[in-house]
């Protein structure tokens, strides 16, 4: 359905994207997870046909965004981050305005807003002004902007950010709801909703994809059956020569500091009091815990920050 082939993009001497190549298969969700300035926004914006690549390709459902921008722009909705929604205009007559510039036949337009109305929970608020709406009512409404030409494909980006967490819920049951009728790619900085919702995920940083499967798959590459998570006082006293030390255990997999976290992937529990021992006094806390999908992303982003 989404096939990117090589793809840069650049913003002065920033390179948002570098050789990004990655397809998406029709009727599949797809996650996109990444640090702050990743390159996530910049890719699913080339995507929607908003920017311009400087190079490669990219092709949605057979059409080229260099030379198909309209014909791809029908068949994608987008929820940026911040939907920007007009706030003078009643959620009905939004709905309305965006059907009619997206060409929605006239006879179909008000039982198509009726639906997706009753589908976000908002059929009582039809006729109340956006400039009223809480974030998570403007983000629902952003929701059937995106959906009211009733698109094939729909790129969210960050849709649960900044929410509470009754209307989080909701709007990833939503989303959920579209799984298989819709291709979907997802931006998110929530591993939680990455690993419920997709069916791959990608992991991208510095404008490359570092891997990329199912939660299942990403999270199996973690060595070790746990992780022990031990919280550091000082973690600049957390030397080389601690790191061998502890690497030495036979029950130990693998081993990542990330600020005062470190994360030690054990295969089994035997070491875990003589690793307790030896961090000794600059052991702030600890608990153990199965791999998440948070852990994979930790660890792919520790290791190629560390090339």
């Amino acid at each position: 359905m989404i096939e990117i082939s090589s793809l840069s993009k650049r913003f002065g001497k920033i390179t948002a994207l570098n050789e990004l190549s990655l397809n998406v298969k029709k009727g599949e969700l797809l996650g996109i997870i990444g640090p702050n300035g990743a390159g996530k926004t910049t890719a699913i914006r080339i995507i929607s046909c908003i920017l311009h690549p400087d190079q490669g390709q990219v092709m949605v459902g057979g059409y080229d965004v260099g030379k198909n921008p309209l014909e791809i722009k029908s068949m994608i909705g987008y929820l940026p981050e911040e939907p920007n929604l007009y706030e003078r205009f009643k959620a009905y007559d939004l709905l309305k305005y965006f059907g009619e510039l997206y060409g929605v036949p006239k006879d179909l337009l008000d039982s198509r807003i009726e639906e997706l109305l009753e589908l976000i929970g908002m059929s009582d608020r039809a006729q109340h002004r956006i400039n009223t709406f809480s974030k998570g009512l403007r983000q629902r409404v952003g929701i059937a902007r995106a959906l009211v030409h009733d698109p094939e494909i729909i790129i969210f980006d960050e849709p649960t950010m900044g929410l509470d967490p009754a209307t989080a819920i909701s709007i990833r049951e939503f989303i959920g709801g579209l799984k298989g009728e819709k291709t979907i790619i997802l931006c998110t900085h929530y591993m939680d909703e990455a690993d419920s919702l997709c069916d791959r995920v990608a992991i991208l940083n510095q404008g490359q994809i570092l891997d990329m499967g199912s939660p299942g798959e990403l999270k199996s590459k973690i060595h070790g059956d746990l992780i022990l998570k031990i919280n550091l006082k000082d973690p600049a006293q957390f030397s080389q020569s601690d790191f061998k030390s502890i690497d030495s255990y036979s029950s130990v997999e693998n081993i990542v500091l990330n600020g005062k976290d470190l994360d030690i992937s054990l295969n089994s529990r035997k070491d875990i009091s003589d690793i307790v021992k030896h961090i000794g006094s600059n052991l702030m806390a600890v608990n153990t815990k199965e791999p998440t999908l948070e852990d994979v992303f930790i660890q792919t982003v520790s290791n190629i920050n560390r090339i």
